[in-house]
């Protein structure tokens, strides 16, 4: 689409219909995450409530945790051999991104959101690359940083089939007017004749269901607000500026600029479903489960209802109301005289073992459609038979790790479009540093002189399992198996090499080995490895030198491979160092 030849008007109708193409979806997601939430989280019910057991809360509960529970560590790696160093260094920067950007938690809230329909991240850098502003205001100039979009908020080409062709996508933001009129590449006449922030199907939004009874009057007399759509395309690797097409349409755009980013764009998706042939969006997970959680929830209530009717009562003979009087108000052990066939207790009500076990069943069934949440959550499985659990299992371990190795595609090409503005920058000074074996760290930063090569020569991923975390009964476990039995056993073998003359990398072995079973940071400390070492020397050496004696900014790397403080000498000592490279005495009077 060459956006400088098309009808500005033009372009906001097809992004209008790119917002319409979505409607019915937003609506089935809005239906799902009600029943997500309950019928507590913005509304109060009686005693009972509609879903006594939450099916969809209970998994994504389940889900979340399994996938994501830290933040990842990347590994950047290339097939040119000259730029290993360089990318070792751009994975570390990378993870130090994601800690101070909390990647994780964005990850889980895009987990959620593609359980429900589909994920959107959306990445920057702050005050730059990026048409406004607003969203960033508290990330510090030049960070790198990925946002959560809203699927209420995403709009995309309405004639596209699959999602990453799109002519364009974009997504509405509700700012302040001044920031608009605070740019002076904006139309400010523009800017001026756009209304305050309303939307005319807001009360289907999900950002309604904790504001149904509020006002915005008061908020919107406080602050300015407007509602723009900052629109990416593609083919003229430009943003646009529009308003809300939803409520106005100018004749022009409000802004437009070139796009500074990586040529993937801004926007990744992230879905867990199979793709629907010859359409972009996905098929929800939840939509497969919502039928079963809801009659769940009503057999769950039925059954409830009826355990409260049941009710026990006393029938007598009109003749023998005395001692049914006696009975009614005797204690434990009391004794009676009197016919015990004038008095008969029958019970009325209560509940159907046909709808328990209906009930229980619905749950199997549900588990068999969401991968077996029951066993992932380390709870009992009701499988009633070794076929049913067999398919439980296998279901849950399926579906988990397809589930893991999307999220963790999703987040390498994520991190990729950081790195792309971490490697064009062309004043980028990143302080990051290493632990070292001995619990150390050392000391360097991230510069245009390290950069090498060209963007496309390296490739991104996820270091597995980095984002799971060990249940610390099981690494400690994993530790004492460590120590015990891989250790002597790898020591052993190194030894058999030396004596057929067979190299071996202990070091390197015994990494790769704790990498496996996830103890590589609990067990670091054992052990040096060499290779690691000599990338630490080869690093700070690539990077900018004090004016004086070569060496690092506070550490030092002696012959042994140690690393240690730079000693300052005292007094004494720097007059015996004087003494030694001849320092000139005073004359003797």
């Amino acid at each position: 689409m060459n956006v400088e030849k098309e009808n500005p008007r033009r372009v906001q109708l097809a992004v209008k219909n790119g917002f319409d193409r979505l409607r019915r979806y937003r609506k089935a997601r809005a239906m799902f995450i009600k029943e997500y939430a309950g019928q507590y989280y913005a509304s109060v019910k009686g005693m009972t409530g509609d879903s006594p057991i939450n099916l969809i809360f209970h998994t994504i509960r389940t889900l979340v945790p399994n996938l994501v529970m830290q933040n990842p560590v990347n590994k950047v790696t290339t097939q040119v051999a000259a730029y290993n160093d360089y990318a070792w260094l751009l994975g570390l920067a990378l993870d130090d991104i994601n800690k101070k950007t909390n990647f994780k938690n964005i990850l889980r809230g895009g987990i959620v959101s593609a359980l429900f329909a589909m994920g959107v991240f959306k990445t920057g850098i702050a005050n730059s690359g990026q048409i406004i502003t607003w969203g960033d205001m508290n990330i510090d100039p030049g960070q790198v940083y990925t946002d959560l979009v809203d699927l209420d908020d995403l709009t995309i080409d309405p004639s596209c089939r699959i999602i990453n062709k799109a002519a364009f996508i974009g997504d509405r933001n509700r700012v302040p007017r001044q920031i608009l009129l605070d740019d002076p590449d904006c139309d400010h006449d523009l800017v001026m004749k756009l209304p305050k922030s309303f939307h005319p199907d807001a009360k289907n939004k999900i950002e309604k269901l904790t504001q149904m009874n509020l006002s915005q009057i008061e908020m919107t007399e406080l602050q300015d607000y407007v509602d723009v759509v900052e629109v990416y395309v593609p083919d003229a690797d430009a943003l646009l500026l529009i308003p809300d097409p939803d409520v106005i349409i100018f004749d022009d755009y409000i802004k437009g600029e070139p796009f500074y980013g990586p040529k993937e764009g801004p926007y990744t998706f992230l879905s867990f479903t199979p793709p629907v042939p010859n359409n972009p969006l996905p098929v929800s997970e939840v939509s497969m489960w919502y039928d079963l959680h809801l009659m769940a929830n009503k057999l769950m209530v039925k059954s409830m209802e009826q355990a409260d009717r049941q009710k026990d009562i006393g029938i007598y003979d009109s003749s023998g109301a005395d001692e049914a009087e006696d009975i009614r108000t005797s204690e434990d052990g009391d004794m009676i005289a009197g016919n015990p066939d004038s008095v008969k207790v029958v019970s009325f009500g209560g509940q159907n073992r046909d709808n328990e076990a209906m009930l229980s069943q619905m749950q199997i069934w549900h588990n068999y459609m969401s991968g077996n949440p029951d066993q992932l959550a380390g709870l009992r499985s009701d499988a009633k038979t070794a076929t049913q659990a067999q398919i439980l299992e296998t279901n849950a371990n399926v579906i988990i790790e397809d589930e893991r190795e999307l999220i963790y595609e999703c987040g390498a090409e994520i991190n990729k479009k950081q790195a792309w503005y971490l490697h064009t920058d062309p004043l980028i000074k990143l302080p990051l540093s290493k632990r070292t074996p001995g619990g150390g760290y050392i000391q360097f930063e991230l510069t245009p002189e390290q950069r090498c090569g060209d963007f496309l020569d390296f490739m991104f991923s996820l270091k597995a399992r980095s984002m799971s975390r060990l249940e610390p009964t099981i690494k400690n476990e994993l530790v004492m198996k460590f120590a015990t039995q891989v250790f002597p056993n790898i020591m052993n073998s190194a030894m058999l090499a030396m004596q057929i003359g067979v190299p071996f990398n202990v070091q390197r072995c015994l990494t790769s080995l704790a990498d496996q079973m996830e103890i590589s940071a609990d067990v670091q400390d054992w052990f040096n490895d060499p290779e690691f070492i000599k990338r630490i020397q080869l690093m700070m050496t690539m990077g900018p030198q004090n004016a004086g004696k070569a060496g690092s900014a506070g550490n030092e790397i002696n012959q042994n491979g140690n690393f240690g403080q730079n000693k300052i000498a005292g007094l004494g000592a720097q007059q015996n160092q004087g003494f030694q490279i001849g320092t000139p005495q005073p004359a003797a009077r």
